[in-house]
């Protein structure tokens, strides 16, 4: 009967011979030198053999289990979440930038509002530049946006209280929203930075005509006159004074292209 050998590691008895264990797959080529190894007493019964020194054997290496890697799930979701968060912030400035850098203005041709967008580009990089501020609100003030024109007229002058013609102009604006006293208050304070703002006189000439107090128009009128107005001014303001002299009942004296209409609306610049 074939002697038997028994593997170390797992205590299976495998034939003699046997290379490695038919059960655990351990080597046993030097098994019998390995101590608990037991041989199986052969059917003839032999004595008790002489081992020599026990030889080393082979073994593979029991290299130490790693420990597993927790799950990145968590990691990468919250990763991938700050990453479309600050793309989407990123998106809303850029869009933000944008629509305040090209705000429509009502009623501008082309031109106008390309030259707004870009004084809008000026004023984000300096609210306190007053040229790009009162530039913007001659554009609204050109288009009949008088709201909006207000708002950078005011800024304008809160920086630069000199600006006798954006005061003069503001006063425009509230003159045609029906708010002829607030109109009034400007013109006046417009005078007291240029006395001889032709634009001031002729529209406090007009406010004053507009309540019947013909005199005091009278006045303001031949000082807008006096006051070197641009030539394109001389023929209303002629227009206007014969208008009152007929309406007092005086003889006016001769003036060119006169008209006799009704009081024009107060103009600005």
């Amino acid at each position: 009967m074939p002697d038997t050998i028994r593997c170390p590691d797992c205590g299976h008895d495998n034939p003699a011979g046997s290379e490695s264990c038919s059960h655990c797959n351990f080597p046993l080529a030097r098994a019998e030198h390995v101590p608990g190894a037991k041989r199986a007493p052969s059917e003839a019964g032999s004595g008790p053999r002489d081992a020599g020194p026990a030889a080393p054997i082979f073994t593979r290496p029991i290299r130490p289990r790693r420990p597993r890697p927790a799950s990145n799930q968590a990691l990468t979701l919250w990763l991938t979440f700050a990453v479309l968060a600050s793309l989407v912030v990123i998106f809303i400035a850029v869009k933000a930038t944008y629509e305040r850098a090209s705000v429509p203005v009502e009623g501008s041709s082309a031109a106008d509002q390309q030259q707004a967008d870009e004084l809008r580009a000026a004023l984000e990089k300096d609210s306190t530049n007053v040229d790009a501020r009162v530039g913007l609100a001659d554009i609204l003030y050109n288009t009949g946006n008088w709201s909006d024109a207000i708002v950078h007229y005011r800024s304008a002058v809160h920086h630069d209280s000199s600006r006798a013609s954006a005061i003069v102009d503001l006063g425009v604006c509230y003159y045609n929203l029906s708010t002829p006293l607030e109109a009034e208050r400007l013109f006046k304070l417009a005078l007291t930075r240029d006395p001889h703002q032709p634009v001031a006189l002729f529209n406090l000439g007009i406010v004053n005509e507009q309540r019947s107090e013909f005199d005091e128009a009278l006045k303001y009128f031949h000082r807008a006159l006096q006051s070197e107005p641009h030539e394109e001014m001389r023929q209303p303001i002629m227009d206007a004074m014969q208008r009152i002299m007929t309406k007092l009942g005086k003889t006016a004296p001769p003036l060119p292209d006169v008209q006799g209409q009704g009081a024009a609306p107060p103009g600005g610049r």
